[in-house]
């Protein structure tokens, strides 16, 4: 019987990196400057004074692409998938997953009321951007042994 495995197509992580990118700089650059117009608010706000529905669609857009982007590059098949870089992509998850739940213990313990919420906000992206981090990284340094050794 054939394990059933459920990663995207090795194309979709190319199209991740496309989506990822920019998406990223637009997030980050929204979150510094508070917005590109008065009426955009802060970055991801979490306060509930929602003026209009137009003031959250350059916020939703960010979010949808950050998510997409990083769906996609961290859910794409390798080039060359086989059981090794499969260890390698579970133990990435796992840590990513430990990672993720001492940062969310660690802002349960320290913040509180609205910059609690804005944090959670920013949680859903801490578990795939340190899976993919920590994926490249383990990759990166498989890559590197197998070079060393030839």
């Amino acid at each position: 019987m054939k394990k059933q495995n459920f990663l995207l197509p090795y194309k979709f992580g190319k199209i991740g990196w496309f989506i990822l990118i920019p998406f990223t700089l637009l997030g980050l650059f929204i979150m510094i400057t508070g917005g590109t117009d008065v009426s955009l608010g802060r970055f991801f706000s979490a306060t509930g004074n929602y003026k209009a529905i137009e003031s959250q669609i350059l916020n939703n857009i960010t979010i949808i692409g950050l998510i997409v982007g990083l769906i996609f590059t961290s859910c794409s098949r390798c080039k060359y998938e086989d059981e090794m870089i499969s260890s390698i992509r579970l133990d990435s998850l796992l840590l990513a997953l430990y990672i993720s739940i001492i940062v969310l213990i660690i802002a349960v313990l320290c913040l509180y009321g609205n910059n609690f919420y804005e944090f959670l906000i920013y949680q859903m992206f801490i578990l795939p951007l340190v899976f993919l981090i920590t994926f490249k990284v383990k990759l990166w340094q498989l890559n590197r042994k197998i070079d060393d050794e030839e």
